[in-house]
């Protein structure tokens, strides 16, 4: 309350205060009135479909719709798919009794450490890694079953040619990996967060608007003589809004059927693995013949022991 004796000037800039603030909350109460009759017009449209009057967008608006869902499908499903190409031997499942042992060996060093009153080494050291993949696994095998024999045996030999062919493949392998992720993974997860992100934003944007549009019709219908003049104004600001809402989004939705994106990530990702296959073809093509020469050389210096 205004004290009578603080004058007119206190009671002025009172006024005003009053005024600024009511000037800059009618544009919050406006929206609040707004998105409370936009709430009505989804829930009148949601428990009486057949009964209410919705706005039908244009049947190209709603063929684009359908398109662009299913670009968003298939970036998904590539995305989940070509996600592996990051992830260390996603094609070999190393054995528990190996990260068992890797903790148990790591623990024992810390608490002998402990023990003796010296530090402890780096974590890590000392212990091998777990093979990046099958390919490498498999060199490794023979690689380690070849420490100790006589290095012109024709087993020790063959070991070692499997173990470099087979490491071979495993680093083509990596290779097509960073390549797929480079190329295909990176390509399509940006495509997905930018222009179908873009196109999907919009399509709620219309949903927004055309209940709002829906809701002035449906206002201007049951609007008495002296606010029909507001009422079919207000109509026709929204129907505005709504148009351009409309073609914002089927531009937006154009850009995504259009964009030849998904066909330039598959065809990357053939590229990458047919590079792949044909150096694991021309590595394998070089040892077969090799490791049939030593095998039959084994058995024949065998024949003679025997």
């Amino acid at each position: 309350m205004i004290d009578p004796v603080a004058g007119p000037g206190l009671r002025n800039k009172a006024s005003m205060t009053f005024a600024q603030l009511a000037t800059q909350l009618k544009p919050l109460q406006s929206d609040a009135a707004k998105r409370i009759s936009m709430g009505v017009q989804f829930a009148k449209e949601r428990f009486n479909p057949t009964g209410t009057d919705v706005t039908e967008l244009p049947p190209k608006y709603r063929d684009l719709e359908a398109q662009v869902d299913r670009v968003k499908h298939l970036h998904e499903s590539l995305l989940k798919l070509t996600v592996n190409y990051q992830k260390m031997h996603y094609d070999y499942q190393p054995a528990l009794s190996e990260t068992a042992k890797d903790v148990a060996a790591s623990v024992r060093e810390g608490w002998s450490s402990l023990i003796a009153g010296t530090p402890a080494s780096p974590t890590g050291q000392g212990k091998e890694e777990i093979p990046p993949s099958l390919s490498h696994a498999f060199g490794r095998a023979a690689r380690s079953a070849s420490v100790g024999m006589e290095g012109q045996d024709p087993a020790t030999v063959a070991l070692t040619k499997f173990a470099d062919s087979f490491d071979a493949v495993g680093e083509a392998r990596l290779k097509m990996d960073a390549e797929i992720t480079r190329q295909v993974h990176t390509p399509l997860q940006l495509t997905l967060n930018t222009t179908l992100a873009h196109a999907v934003k919009a399509r709620r944007q219309v949903t927004m608007v055309r209940l709002n549009y829906d809701s002035a019709r449906a206002k201007l219908k049951t609007a008495k003589p002296s606010q029909e003049e507001a009422a079919r104004a207000e109509m026709e600001a929204t129907e505005d809004a709504f148009v351009q809402a409309v073609d914002d989004a089927m531009n937006k939705m154009s850009a995504v059927v259009g964009s030849g994106e998904v066909l330039r990530s598959l065809t990357e990702l053939v590229k990458a693995q047919l590079e792949f296959y044909k150096k694991a073809h021309e590595a394998m093509s070089e040892l077969l013949p090799e490791m049939e020469e030593l095998t039959l050389t084994s058995e024949a210096l065998k024949g003679q022991v025997n």
